[in-house]
């Protein structure tokens, strides 16, 4: 009883019902270039406790929980980094500072317009590098793959952003959603899911991705453009988008490994 008490205490505190999805980033990228096994798991590892810092260290800011909280797993980071190659610790480093200029201060960048909402978008995507440069080369494909998620993530948090308007007006953060407003903010929603229809069709013509992939994403985007001009943005609509994204990012994964 004590282990089950423990296991629902960690997850409270690092939040991970709320971003063990984004791990499937890691896999999409590892299964992109690689073929799978156990080198998955340092990845993903890696990417857990990445993660846990990111959500523990808001809430320090946010609920003032206690700072030994955010300090253990950004410990284990910093202590595992040197097994990873060159451009693993350049994407960490990089993760780690996009996630700390967010929540801390004196920068709190989750207060201000476009920045914050550029920090979510890149911040995410960035677990997808961790699983593709297992072997570190760079090429075309990975930066439009990279793209693709950034596309999707920013429709994800303003999303995030629309449900917590007016609670964000109340504690003084002005996102992007409460600087611009919901109908000019819904621009971008239409920009940024065309945008990675767009970008999954570039992936087809360079043989990346097949047919498959190609209707999974498509699906999905025109999907959520109809629901956001007929009903709008609220919580339902981002459970949705989030269980949505889920299941197509299980078939985009599968399509990848049947390619």
């Amino acid at each position: 009883m004590d282990l089950v008490n423990s296991i629902k205490k960690i997850s409270k505190i690092y939040r991970i019902q709320n971003w063990y999805h984004y791990l499937g980033f890691v896999i999409l990228g590892f299964i992109l270039k690689h073929s799978l096994g156990i080198a998955i798991f340092f990845n993903l590892s890696l990417a857990g406790f990445l993660l846990a810092y990111a959500y523990s260290l808001n809430d320090f800011y946010d609920k003032k929980m206690k700072i030994r909280f955010f300090l253990f797993p950004l410990f284990y980071v910093l202590l595992v980094l040197i097994f990873f190659n060159v451009i693993q610790i350049i994407v960490s480093s990089l993760f780690l500072f996009v996630v700390t200029t967010y929540s801390s201060e004196p920068f709190r960048f989750k207060a201000k317009p476009f920045i914050s909402s550029i920090c979510n978008g890149i911040g995410f995507s960035l677990l997808f590098l961790l699983g593709y440069f297992y072997v570190p080369t760079i090429d075309l494909s990975g930066i439009l793959f990279f793209l693709l998620l950034f596309s999707l993530g920013m429709i994800a948090q303003f999303i995030h952003e629309v449900v917590h308007m007016k609670k964000d007006k109340i504690n003084k953060i002005i996102t992007t959603t409460v600087f611009l407003g919901k109908n000019r903010v819904k621009k971008l929603f239409y920009f940024f899911l065309i945008t990675a229809i767009l970008i999954t069709t570039w992936l087809f013509y360079l043989e990346t991705v097949n047919l498959f992939f190609v209707f999974s994403i498509a699906f999905f985007t025109i999907f959520f453009i109809f629901k956001i001009m007929k009903k709008g943005v609220d919580e339902s609509l981002r459970k949705k988008y989030k269980v949505f994204g889920i299941i197509v990012g299980i078939f985009c994964c599968l399509s990848l490994l049947i390619r």
